[in-house]
């Protein structure tokens, strides 16, 4: 079977990306969040859990296209569940059994976020709703940190089939999508102020 994994979401139809344009839509919405930090400080944020909320969102939609429909497997005739996908990437990689248990136990507190966010409707108590409110930029640095190791994952996998179509100077899903880092710094208090960096 042939798979293509184009690192390009430009507008052409035959080539549209649509898990590479959700994670180009959480970076930029993540690169904003930093400049407005830095800007204010976190207090200062206008709408900060909406956007907290919106990036989950993006890497959801992202991940869950990449693992599931553009998932690099032959045999895939329904859609498991989104723990089930990762399982099932993982087994087809060499990662080491620390970071298989880093990355599914990252994931499972992600999807929590994730369902909480996807199920705003009507709800027998607040659970949902109080997931959303634990939600912290610092949390959501790891779901980005999660998602990029992912990426790199099923680049990975498509690389194994020499017929796709990926630039082999491209080594991380980061040199195509851009992502600031979230540094932690002490303030003149002892206390932990968080900092955008380049």
């Amino acid at each position: 079977m042939h798979y293509f994994c184009y690192l390009d979401s430009s507008g052409d139809l035959e080539h549209t990306n649509l898990q590479l344009y959700s994670l180009r839509e959480a970076a930029d919405a993540w690169n904003e969040l930093l400049d407005a930090v830095s800007d204010t400080g976190l207090d200062g944020v206008d709408h900060l859990r909406e956007r907290l909320a919106f990036i989950v969102s993006c890497f959801g939609l992202s991940l869950s296209q990449l693992m599931g429909q553009n998932c690099p497997s032959p045999d895939k005739e329904k859609m498991d569940q989104p723990g089930e996908l990762l399982s099932s990437l993982l087994n087809r990689t060499s990662v080491d059994r620390t970071t298989r248990r880093l990355l599914n136990s990252t994931f499972g507190d992600f999807l929590k976020y994730y369902g909480a966010i996807r199920h705003f409707g009507r709800n027998i108590d607040d659970r949902n709703y109080e997931m959303v409110q634990r939600l912290t930029i610092s949390e959501l640095d790891r779901f980005r940190k999660m998602a990029i190791q992912i990426w790199n994952l099923v680049l990975g996998i498509y690389r194994q089939d020499k017929e796709n179509d990926i630039d082999d100077d491209v080594s991380s899903v980061t040199g195509v999508v851009w992502f600031n880092q979230l540094a932690e710094q002490q303030d003149g208090r002892g206390a932990r102020a968080l900092r955008p960096t380049s």
